[in-house]
């Protein structure tokens, strides 16, 4: 059941933090976050983490994304 969190920096880079491999598809963000954000946040993801690529926190391979750096840190 999906809670009612907004997606926010903070939160996406959390969930890279979270997930086993060094790069993770989207796919896999747009389940976990679904697991506790609120309705309509999952569209979101894609643009939030093209916007964070173009800041260098991320970096995209074939459809994958790194996290390069983290800036709550």
């Amino acid at each position: 059941m999906a809670g009612a969190k907004k997606l926010t920096e903070k939160f996406l880079v959390a969930l890279f933090k979270r997930g086993k491999a060094e790069y993770l598809p989207l796919s896999y963000l747009e389940m976990e976050g679904g697991k506790v954000l609120a309705p309509g946040e999952i569209g979101k993801i894609k643009t939030m983490l093209a916007d964070m690529a173009g800041k260098g926190i991320f970096e995209e391979k074939n459809g994958e994304y790194k996290l390069l750096s983290d800036p709550f840190a």
